[in-house]
């Protein structure tokens, strides 16, 4: 008798590491397409410099929206870094992620299902190691969203909607994620002009 081997049903893990490696595929290309572009397609620096500073608004704001959408805004930070005004480009990137920030919050509070949805699974994903982080930063809204936005972490993907649920003050909070990403994206911007030119020369 012949025993038919039993296909492998995919644990959470061999998600998660899919996930993994997904997302760094997209955080590559993302950093590596924009400096081939400049370097092989003849582009007018005004186009770039016109098209650029709303794109990354744009792209920070549906990256914190959609959360589960791997919008790569802050590679796209890193390869503009030598092309676009890097002042410019720090502002952009904050405004336009802490306004996705702003609109997750509002459906938080409003108990909107993809909210809820989200803040439900987060609470799945997130490690056991952060959960007493939630307590507080309930008591220092302004310092906590600032921790949240400026370093890399896998809370601050949620971090809007939970504050939102959590009813905590939309001032502290947006105002914490927006110097929090003005930190996080000048680091990136100075990165991206040191390590920029040596990707160019690379490719």
């Amino acid at each position: 008798m012949q025993i038919r081997s039993v296909p492998r049903i995919p644990t959470d893990s061999s998600y998660l590491n899919a996930g993994r490696l997904i997302t760094f595929a997209v955080i590559a290309i993302a950093c590596i397409a924009p400096v081939a572009i400049q370097k092989y397609v003849p582009l007018s620096p005004e186009i770039i410099g016109t098209i650029g500073i709303p794109a990354i608004i744009i792209l920070g704001f549906l990256g914190s929206v959609t959360v589960m959408i791997p919008v790569p805004v802050l590679s796209l930070v890193f390869a503009g870094a030598g092309i676009l005004n890097p002042v410019f480009l720090v502002i952009a990137a904050a405004i336009g992620i802490t306004a996705g920030m702003a609109v997750c919050y509002v459906l938080g509070k409003k108990g909107h299902s993809k909210a809820v949805a989200v803040t439900e699974r987060s609470q799945q994903q997130i490690p056991r190691r952060f959960s007493n982080f939630y307590s507080w930063s309930t008591e220092n809204v302004g310092l906590a969203s600032f921790l949240l936005a400026a370093t890399p972490n896998p809370i601050f993907d949620y971090a809007g909607f939970i504050a939102g649920a959590g009813r905590v003050d939309i001032h502290r909070f947006l105002a914490g994620t927006f110097v929090g990403k003005l930190a996080q994206t000048s680091v990136i911007v100075f990165l991206g002009q040191i390590l920029g030119e040596r990707v160019a020369n690379f490719l």
